[in-house]
């Protein structure tokens, strides 16, 4: 009775084993599809749990949204500039408010955010399949990748143009030893346009390569002279206040690590003499929060910690920010559920490729290796099942989202900071009232933990609470609506607003079919984006830097004839063999700069 069932099923496992024998490609794609799917449903879901805040999806929706519409400049979006705005240099953010011009909506940020962070694993993969040539190998690399907890802790908090620095670091890596440079430039011009760390970034990738290969090309040139230009105009800015004509503010870098108060010139040179002339200053410092900086470094590297003294050339470009986790006493930095990690996490991953090559042979190994990273997964991830704090739609989420349709649109609105992302498409809405003139709508949630927040380093000096009480003592306000613990006061001059129930889920219908398509074109690009990759490889692999010798392509050749169906080699094996380039040095083994070492 049971034999035909046993047939079928054994008829479909041939038949999965031989479409992914011939379409590697295939499972790369569907881990990435699941870890796209995850992300976006965890961030949307944080969202809709008011688990998102002005600090940073609030403030980088808000002032893309602003810019889009003409109440602000370009410039005032993408460099340091007036409240409101990140205060970082950040051109990526140029490119990201085209696409939020399609769906203008904060989700659409987290939803861009996802795709990109997932999309890293792409050149990760096709890095480790040309040092490699083990697919099995790439796969596990990948997926390791992409289950790291200290990457997921950029999908937890909210939306940073940090999160494309993984892709790009890949992108750069991956295109490095081609002879085409196109792609590599772009990678490292968009590397710096994330954010003004990248210059660090962009001086450990140069330094790295320069070891690694032993001399000084082009592509090493172009990179430490770009990050040393970056450097410069941060260090002119930030000191000097060179760029104040265009609306930096003189001590914006400043502002970012020291607070409001902080005089610029004052500040650094305090930081910068502080532990030179009191050594208890820095062991003070490192001593602060140890336990936690180790476990943040443990669980970031996992369970690649062998591979970063083997193979420490690639390394380098982490080793600044790896320094400053262990002399910071900022919690965010030590701590897998910020962004920060980005600034470590593909570095590891790519000297965990020739580690990972080099141990292959003891698969008891690998996979205890692989059991630990998925352990320790389960348990730091944000994104593990056992995480006790995953997120669930809050019940007052609909009623917020009818209050954003009804108010006015160029209503000036008073918030909280778990509420801001929801109301961030509007010109004048705030967390801190300064103007003479009363705002014209009060939305605050007394129950939530962010009604007593406050922060004066920040600018922030009052609370939700302290404004509401000031407010409605000095000026005549009305208590419109109570839903649990959500109030919306409107002064008496406002216009009246009328909450139809037919806008509580209007939004989220016509959002919908929007994520949808933009999810699967992004689960679909993954795939396809692997594919090409890989055939783009194998064509061009005679016109790699890394595989002059033609004793090296001839290996590669077999391998693929292998793997690859009769009709695929065929069609891809056109061009002869004298084509090959054998003029240059054997490269019988994987370059310097796989290995970090000749």
């Amino acid at each position: 009775m049971l034999e035909p069932l046993s047939g079928t099923f054994s008829r479909a496992n041939k038949i999965l084993r031989t479409q992914l024998n011939n379409r590697p490609w295939l499972v790369l794609g569907i881990f990435g599809a699941m870890a796209f799917g995850l992300f976006t449903v965890y961030s949307i879901q944080r969202y809709l749990a008011f688990q998102t805040n002005f600090f940073d999806l609030g403030l980088d929706a808000n002032s893309i949204w602003r810019t889009l519409n003409g109440y602000d400049s370009w410039p005032s979006l993408i460099f340091p500039s007036t409240p409101g705005h990140i205060n970082h240099i950040s051109p990526i953010l140029g490119l990201v408010a085209i696409l939020y011009a399609l769906v203008p909506d904060p989700r659409t940020l987290l939803v861009i955010q996802a795709a990109t962070v997932t999309f890293a694993a792409v050149p990760l993969y096709l890095i480790a399949w040309r040092e490699t040539h083990d697919q099995l190998l790439s796969l596990i690399i990948s997926g390791l990748f992409l289950a790291n907890p200290a990457l997921h802790g950029v999908i937890r908090f909210d939306f940073h143009p940090e999160s494309f620095i993984p892709l790009f670091v890949f992108l750069i890596y991956f295109s490095y030893p081609r002879r085409t440079s196109a792609l590599f430039y772009l990678s490292l011009t968009l590397l710096f346009a994330t954010i003004e760390y990248s210059a660090i970034l962009g001086l450990g990738i140069g330094v790295s390569f320069w070891i690694a290969e032993r001399r000084m090309d082009n592509r090493i040139l172009v990179t430490l002279l770009g990050s040393l230009t970056l450097s410069t105009i941060i260090i002119l800015s930030t000191i000097g206040g060179v760029f104040h004509l265009w609306n930096w503010p003189a001590n914006w870098l400043a502002v970012q690590f020291l607070g409001t108060s902080s005089s610029s010139a004052v500040s650094y040179a305090q930081a910068a003499t502080g532990f030179w002339s009191h050594p208890e200053i820095l062991l003070g410092s490192i001593q602060n929060n140890f336990l936690a900086k180790i476990t943040f470094l443990g669980v970031a590297t996992a369970p690649m910690w062998f591979s970063l003294a083997k193979y420490a050339v690639r390394i380098i470009p982490a080793v600044p920010w790896i320094a400053v986790v262990i002399v910071t006493s900022r919690y965010s930095y030590s701590n897998v559920n910020f962004q920060y990690s980005v600034f470590l996490i593909p570095f590891v991953y790519l000297a965990a490729v020739p580690f990972l090559r080099g141990i292959m042979k003891e698969r008891k190994l690998v996979i205890g290796l692989i059991l630990s990273a998925l352990s320790i997964t389960l348990l730091y991830s944000a994104l593990s099942p056992t995480y006790p704090q995953w997120p669930a739609a809050s019940p007052l989420s609909p009623t917020v989202e009818s209050i954003d349709r009804a108010l006015p649109q160029n209503a000036t609105v008073l918030t909280e900071s778990d509420l801001f992302p929801q109301l961030s498409n509007r010109p004048f809405v705030t967390l801190n009232e300064s103007s003479p003139v009363p705002p014209q709508y009060i939305l605050v949630n007394i129950d939530s933990s962010w009604y007593d927040w406050t922060n004066p380093a920040q600018g922030y000096p009052l609370s939700p609470r302290e404004q509401v009480q000031r407010l409605t003592t000095a000026y005549p306000y009305e208590l419109i609506l109570i839903d649990q613990g959500l109030r919306l006061y409107r002064f008496g001059g406002a216009a009246q607003i009328s909450l139809d129930s037919r806008h509580i889920s209007q939004q989220t219908e016509e959002l919908l079919p929007k994520m949808a398509l933009f999810g699967l074109l992004s689960i679909g690009l993954i795939g396809l984006g692997v594919r090409e990759a890989e055939y783009f490889l194998y064509e061009h692999s005679s016109t790699d830097r890394s595989y002059k010798g033609k004793t090296r392509y001839g290996s590669v050749l077999a391998e693929l004839k292998e793997r690859m169906t009769p009709c695929r080699v065929d069609r891809r094996l056109a061009f002869k063999e004298g084509d090959i380039r054998t003029r240059g040095r054997d490269r019988s083994r994987p370059p310097a700069y796989a290995l970090g070492t000749k």
